[in-house]
């Protein structure tokens, strides 16, 4: 089995090394990147399913979901949000 640890050696603040990110780092805006599109597509399907003419029910259930989603997110998106809120 290869072993598969690169040394990355000493932090470079100058020359060529100096703005290169490690690759755990890249993965992760990449990760990062793909869900934050994955959420404009569902949003977008939200805007094509929800429009003038969908039903009643269909618009209760976005309303409904969607006020909770927001409050959710308001509530994690304030400073003094700590991971532990109570909703």
């Amino acid at each position: 089995m290869e072993d598969i640890y690169k040394n990355p050696g000493p932090l470079q603040f100058q020359g060529p090394g100096a703005d290169l990110k490690p690759i755990s780092l890249c993965v992760e805006d990449r990760d990062y990147m793909g869900r934050i599109k994955q959420l404009q597509e569902y949003l977008e399907k939200v805007k094509n399913i929800v429009k003038p003419g969908c039903s009643q029910d269909v618009l209760k259930a976005a309303l409904s979901s969607m006020a909770h989603v927001t409050e959710l997110l308001t509530i994690m998106s304030s400073p003094s949000y700590s991971g532990q809120a109570t909703i």
